[in-house]
């Protein structure tokens, strides 16, 4: 098995043979030799006061052309619904209508906007599942790998961090089967459950990407080096 340095290098060292050829890098979802790619996407505010600055997403999975890609980082903070006693589930709730508005607009441009796929039931942006997170090939295969951290624009913003941890909590859109509850994730890399009046916990979108309206320009597709993508204009 490769180590992590050493999967890190090949990949790397093949994504820069491409671009120098002129080939076309191929944007991958996880791969249990070379781990995830990594891209660029959007913009939003990460710095601590506020400072916007490109989005990294990692690609769980590619299908029909379509990329299924989840934020590194936890971007925000938030609650799913106000009123817990009457929640009418995810897709109705606050929290889905703010992804697919508020957040939607603030994060990507026009142009962006053009390259994205909407789901029918959760629209352009949404929540990983609990299914998500214990797909082995979206690359979740041990409690750690639930460990997400905030921007520090999150953590200055009322997301919770576990004491002496770097990490902290996330939602999920996966309702509970308590009513009032949707899944998330615990300390230790748990996944139980919490009321969704919840304001505490992090928000990391995902989202869906046509790969036929991109190409990648630069980068290495690595966490420390992302792809940076460019929108193909119709002309």
């Amino acid at each position: 098995m490769l180590s992590n340095w050493r999967r890190r290098f090949v990949s790397i060292l093949l994504v820069s043979l491409l671009l120098a050829s002129g080939a076309l890098a191929q944007v991958a979802g996880y791969n249990d030799n070379f781990g995830y790619n990594y891209l660029y996407f959007g913009s939003y505010p990460q710095g601590a006061n506020g400072e916007v600055a490109p989005i990294i997403w990692r690609v769980l999975g590619v299908e029909d052309n379509v990329a299924y890609l989840m934020s590194e980082y936890l971007l925000f903070a938030a609650r799913i619904h106000g009123d817990q006693r009457n929640y009418p589930g995810f897709e109705k709730s606050e929290l889905n209508g703010r992804l697919n508005s508020e957040f939607f607009d603030a994060a990507f441009t026009d142009e962006d906007k053009g390259a994205m796929v909407s789901n029918e039931e959760l629209g352009y942006v949404s929540l990983p599942s609990v299914d998500d997170l214990r797909n082995k090939a979206f690359g979740f295969k041990k409690k750690s790998d639930y460990f997400f951290v905030g921007t520090p624009y999150a953590l200055n913003n009322g997301l919770f961090r576990y004491s002496s941890k770097k990490y902290s909590p996330l939602w999920t859109r996966t309702r509970s089967s308590k009513s009032h509850a949707n899944r998330s994730t615990k300390v230790d890399g748990a996944i139980g459950f919490i009321g969704v009046e919840s304001d505490d916990l992090g928000i990391t979108p995902v989202i869906w990407l046509d790969l036929s309206k991109v190409e990648v320009v630069s980068g290495a597709g690595t966490l420390d080096a992302p792809f940076t993508l460019n929108i193909i204009k119709n002309e």
